[in-house]
């Protein structure tokens, strides 16, 4: 028999995602927004700068230039190509790699010197 509570867990479930999703969607908008007013501001000193017939330098125009272009790759948007992710992995984790070291030289210093801290 199924719990009465079943349903009201499906709809919180429900809420949650689509309130992650409504807060990325708005964080994606503020910063696409400010990534606009960036490169207007960029535009425009640029052009008071050739409006009031200042000397500048070719290596500061195309530094400018490049801050202003729009980015043709995104990759916290975009994701990893060529990487998909199954649903076993999301509940489950990924699986270790046998050839892959279980971890670095950094993340050993790293949990030596925790342990040193909390042995303190």
């Amino acid at each position: 028999m199924p719990s009465p509570y079943l349903p009201h867990a499906i709809y919180s479930v429900a809420i949650v995602s689509l309130s992650i999703h409504l807060v990325n969607q708005r964080k994606l908008a503020g910063d696409e927004r400010a990534r606009i007013a960036a490169q207007t501001s960029i535009l425009e000193s640029i052009s008071e700068q050739l409006r009031s017939n200042k000397a500048i330098s070719g290596d500061e125009l195309e530094r400018l230039k490049r801050l202003a272009r729009p980015l043709e790759h995104n990759p916290a948007t975009e994701g990893i190509p060529g990487e998909s992710i199954g649903w076993r992995e999301i509940f489950l984790g990924r699986k270790k790699e046998e050839g892959a070291p279980e971890m670095s030289k950094w993340e050993k210093k790293d949990m030596e010197k925790m342990n040193q801290d909390l042995g303190k």
